[in-house]
């Protein structure tokens, strides 16, 4: 069997201030985070307008190979496509499903007995399954493990107090 180590700690002062070195670190981690996030959000508001025009510029060119591909429908009856030397253009035949309601169309279903055409999710109620007795949850090859958790949590509003004094 393997021997535990023993912690370099000795007293509970140096496991306080230990709380007040994981809080510093963390706040130091924090203020290079939000650093991060501030530069991101600097850089998508520069790149959106910059991308502004491009993307006006893609939707008016698309509309309007989209007219003259419309005003020339008859050049895809035979084929369905037609190849170009910079890209291709083609028709495909799709489908939609439209419906003013989803929540009135789930009931109808449900209603007529159409619960085929009904996608259901299943998941795991691991509140209910820590109900079950031990019998079931051998027979259903659950096992519960209980353990006692220690939580490390420095107090980030004294230690910000303590630096600003």
């Amino acid at each position: 069997m393997a021997k535990k180590k023993e912690s370099i700690y000795t007293k509970w002062d140096e496991v306080d201030n230990s709380l007040k070195r994981l809080g510093e670190l963390q706040i130091k981690k924090s203020k290079i985070e939000g650093n991060l996030n501030e530069k991101i959000n600097e850089l998508k508001v520069k790149s959106q307008a910059e991308c502004t025009p491009i993307i006006a510029e893609i939707k008016q060119i698309e509309k309007e190979i989209t007219r003259f591909c419309e005003q020339n429908k008859e050049s895809f009856i035979n084929k369905r496509n037609k190849k170009l030397n910079f890209g291709s253009i083609s028709y495909r035949l799709s489908e939609r499903v439209v419906c003013t309601s989803v929540q009135s169309v789930i009931k109808s279903l449900k209603l007529l007995c159409l619960d085929h055409c009904l996608r259901v999710k299943e998941e795991l109620d691991k509140d209910k399954i820590k109900e079950l007795d031990s019998n079931t949850l051998t027979k259903i090859g659950v096992s519960i493990i209980k353990e006692d958790k220690l939580n490390i949590e420095p107090n980030i509003i004294e230690i910000v107090s303590n630096q600003k004094a």
